[in-house]
């Protein structure tokens, strides 16, 4: 997605004509050129100032260095003949040449100093310019949370004042998209397209072919975001031409890299590296280091679909340089992660795992960051209606004041009357408000304990990895390196085998569970419900827990009357089985005994898993029964470690077959888990 920078009159900017973007600055060059000879005092008129702020805007992404010269030029002359205007599009000028430049506070402070001068002077088209410049800048600096104030601001503005004038129209177009980029961004896309598509709506009532344009580009972005790849080309074949037509070679540059992006995602590869390099070939005529990294990125990830891995890692690693001159994380994620995926096809395992570290950093950093800025964007949502709604409040206020004064003069009943209406209007719109503003608060409040609580479960989840999983891999590894290395013999190895043997099985086991919930959690849980006969499988969970059973010389009991059929999902009801067996087993001490019992109910079958352990206290049973996901690492009665991945698991597989789970436990005295599941009748 790319953002639109509102720098220069509506009229220079927008309206279609048959010369070309390089034909402009050609021109305007020529122009200037021979107004230099005039003197100072000659020069201190608004034509010649206009005629160098649009010589400035030709020049963005070709020459930083015309971009600072000609603006500070721009603004001398400006302020020495104090026209308004003239300094307004310098300042934003020279507040582009900083952000190009990195240097964001110090661009949004120039941009603060221009939208004073816009407000000053009462222009509503420079004000509203203003406005999706600053939201744009903070944007680039990674603050949301005042991006979105801004966009919201000028939003608010427009729409009470569009009206006045096409431009002010074209201006909260811009708004608009701006804003639905920066919601992208968070991944909201939904809502991104909901304002993409209110500002295409402008663009097609004023008729602004260049702003169509670029919204479609834009709009295409997404939708490869949302896989929508058909509908995404469709729209981009659209905007090329109209870039074409009118010479903006670096909104072409974008239109053809998202267009290639498409292919690749379409794994139309030919078509897609012949795309790239038009674009290519565009870029090396414009500075949009942003742009050009994805770009890179894109060519290299189509030579390594074409199995060209030297290419590949040239542009991948090309673009990586880049992404970490300008510390965008996102890009630098991507980067490491194409280089990863290539170094990997080409058996360099040493290259793709440095650089996947480099990806799982970067991911990982940003997937907070991501979170923080989601809220910060909510957050500047909920302030700007509250203080909206305190302007109405304000408002309504002030008018019950005029129109109680206009009613004084006509007599004390009437007086008295319209007093008690007006307070009682007040009061009644007030509390309105309020109660309004409650429930965006506690909207708010719910989302960010949501966040939390997400961001709380992935770092629980990668624990699990990193204790219950590194470890015995590691131990088994090392034994592998000794017997390797001829430090231990053959016989003493065997000894280790056993041990090894049950942490192979953990590992497999805990491994399961994991993939198991991880893909519950990012494509839900699909059940597909069949005939199933209980009892054969808990025989089956039998067989597979014997041995373990076995070594603490506990009986199991298979109580499950014959002809027990039930109409759930034949796997989810085994990993049932399996991982409350299991549970039952690790905290059972040794010559105990478990009972799976099975009672026929109306509608149900009522199942029992008994144990005679150790009990679970009732503090603990309210948690494992929550709706929150509840991660516990217990260690059973010979030590046996757990990490209560298999108990969320189970909990969440009964619920999917229409079940419900209880537990009735006493302490040393043994636990009985129950779960219904629906009877099929045999």
């Amino acid at each position: 997605m790319k953002f639109k920078l509102l720098l220069i009159p509506i009229c220079l900017l927008f309206c279609p004509n048959s010369y070309g973007q390089e034909q402009k600055k050609d021109s305007l060059a020529k122009r200037i050129a021979q107004q230099k000879h005039r003197s100072i005092e000659e020069k201190r008129d608004t034509a010649y100032i206009n005629l160098l702020n649009r010589y400035v805007v030709a020049n963005f992404y070709i020459s930083n260095d015309t971009i600072k010269f000609y603006s500070e030029e721009s603004l001398k002359l400006s302020k020495s003949i104090h026209y308004t205007r003239g300094e307004v599009e310098a300042l934003i000028n020279l507040a582009f040449y900083e952000s190009e430049l990195g240097n964001y506070t110090e661009a949004i402070s120039i941009a603060q100093k221009s939208l004073a001068k816009a407000l000053n002077s009462n222009n509503l088209e420079q004000t509203l310019m203003c406005y999706c410049n600053i939201a744009t800048f903070y944007e680039y600096s990674g603050d949301i949370k005042n991006s979105v104030e801004f966009s919201l601001k000028g939003i608010s503005l427009g729409e009470h004042n569009g009206h006045k004038s096409k431009d002010a129209k074209l201006y909260l177009s811009l708004l608009y998209e701006n804003l639905g980029i920066t919601y992208g961004m968070q991944r909201e896309y939904k809502k991104a397209l909901e304002f993409l598509y209110k500002a295409q709506k402008i663009n097609i009532e004023t008729k602004n072919t260049l702003s169509e344009g670029q919204t479609l580009s834009n709009i295409a972005s997404f939708q490869l975001k949302t896989r929508e790849f058909e509908k995404g080309l469709k729209n981009i074949d659209k905007s090329i031409p109209i870039f074409k037509e009118l010479g903006y070679d670096d909104w072409l540059a974008y239109a053809l890299k998202v267009k290639g992006q498409l292919y690749v995602e379409m794994n139309k590869y030919e078509p897609a590296l012949d795309i790239f390099m038009q674009s290519l070939s565009l870029y090396e005529k414009v500075e949009d280091k942003r742009e050009k990294i994805s770009l890179l990125n894109g060519i290299a990830r189509t030579y390594s679909g074409m199995q060209e891995y030297d290419l590949a890692k040239l542009y991948a690693e090309e673009a990586l340089v880049i992404a970490k001159e300008l510390n965008s994380f996102e890009d630098i994620k991507e980067c490491s992660q194409t280089l990863s995926v290539i170094y990997k096809k080409t058996k360099d395992f040493e290259k793709a795992l440095q650089y996947h570290e480099q990806f799982k950093k970067y991911n990982d950093s940003i997937f907070n960051h991501e979170n923080t800025k989601s809220i910060a964007a909510h957050e500047a949502q909920m302030d700007f209606i509250e203080k909206e709604n305190e302007l109405i409040l304000k408002n309504e206020k002030e008018l019950n004041k005029q129109e109680l004064f206009i009613y004084l003069s006509t007599g004390g009943v009437l007086i008295l009357l319209t007093v008690l209406f007006f307070t009682q209007r007040s009061r009644k719109l007030e509390r309105k408000l309020n109660g309004l503003l409650a429930n965006k608060n506690y909207d708010l409040k719910k989302r960010e304990q949501e966040l939390q609580e997400l961001n709380e479960t992935k770092n629980k989840f990668f624990s699990i990895i990193a204790h219950d999983l590194r470890a015995p891999i590691a131990s088994l590894n090392s034994l592998i390196d000794l017997l390797k290395d001829n430090q231990i013999s053959p016989n003493d190895f065997m000894q280790f085998a056993p041990k090894l043997s049950e942490q192979v099985k953990s590992i497999s086991f805990t491994l399961n569970n994991l993939l198991v919930w991880g893909q519950a959690q990012m494509k839900g849980a699909i059940s597909r419900p069949s005939k199933v006969d209980i009892k054969h499988e808990v025989a089956e969970t039998m067989l597979l827990l014997k041995e373990l059973a076995h070594k603490k010389n506990i009986d199991i009991y298979n109580k499950v009357p014959d002809k027990a059929f039930a109409y759930v999902d034949r796997d989810q009801v085994q990993l049932i089985f399996r991982n409350l067996v299991n549970n039952a087993i690790k905290f059972t001490a040794e010559s105990g005994f478990i009972e799976i019992i099975g009672t026929e109910l109306k509608n149900h079958w009522q199942i029992e898993i008994k144990d005679s352990g150790i009990g679970i206290a009732q503090e603990v049973i309210d948690n494992i029964l929550s709706d929150k996901t509840h991660f516990s690492s217990t260690y059973g009665t010979h030590n046996e470690k757990g990490t209560g991945l298999g108990l969320n698991l189970c909990k969440e597989m009964i619920k999917k077959n229409h079940g419900e789970l209880w537990i009735v436990s006493k302490i040393n005295e043994g636990t009985s888990f129950f779960f219904t599941l629906p009877k099929m009748e045999g």
